[in-house]
């Protein structure tokens, strides 16, 4: 694997076959703390890692990976194949991204959130982990430790997630539900559901929605996510 002069890798770091690594990025950073660091961050084939991207070690990606520029992907994730991370956005340590994910630009996924397959998220999301922060039992009563404390949200499959919502911790968003463009959930969102507002509350089921513009009859505008 060629790199350029500028790209600084972190030992041991596993890449396959034909990386794009562009200009000014970090592969496998350890953690300011981190003693002896012994995980390793693996890449999957076919990568696409644009400029300024920061991935940390301990990380295990699929193929056909991509990031925007200046993505920030902390330690301990397991991502998933055909999974892009946009420009800026940050993904915290411990969480589970699964196959054909896109997150937008300048989104805040939080540590121990999971998104499922074919989730779609759009730009500045943002998801959060702890109720009362700053939380002093944050670490203490991590969900690895069997607790519920800290627990970003999980996302079902097929479901989408509007521009500049805020899901607060713990929330369970549906499958193939839709959350409208910057509301706030406070409740878990029932499947196959249109939510939106402050705080966000169901306006419609899916099939009930019309597309404006007359590309899709009623009942079929989120049939395509299911494909």
């Amino acid at each position: 694997m060629k790199l350029n002069k500028n790209v600084v890798v972190y030992e041991p770091v596993e890449i396959g076959k034909d990386p794009i690594i562009e200009d000014f990025v970090i592969l496998g950073k350890p953690p300011t703390k981190a003693k002896n660091n012994k995980m390793k961050l693996v890449v999957g084939d076919f990568p696409v890692i644009r400029s300024g991207t920061i991935i940390y070690t301990g990380n295990t990606i699929g193929n056909h990976f991509q990031t925007g520029d200046n993505a920030r992907i902390r330690e301990k994730n397991r991502i998933g194949n055909n999974v892009s991370i946009g420009a800026g956005s940050i993904i915290e340590r411990d969480c589970e991204i699964m196959d054909n994910v896109k997150i937008h630009s300048s989104c805040f996924i939080p540590e121990y959130t999971i998104i499922k397959k074919n989730a779609w998220i759009g730009p500045s999301v943002i998801m959060t982990n702890v109720l009362h922060p700053p939380c002093p039992a944050f670490k203490r009563y991590a969900p690895v430790k069997g607790k519920k404390c800290c627990h970003g949200p999980i996302v079902e499959e097929n479901a989408v997630v509007g521009a500049g919502a805020v899901i607060l911790p713990g929330i369970i968003i549906g499958e193939s539900s839709l959350v409208g463009a910057g509301a706030v959930v406070t409740k878990d969102t029932p499947p196959n559901c249109l939510v939106a507002g402050n705080p966000a509350k169901v306006i419609k089921k899916i099939e009930e929605i019309d597309c404006p513009l007359g590309f899709y009859k009623q009942g079929e505008v989120y049939s395509w996510r299911k494909k």
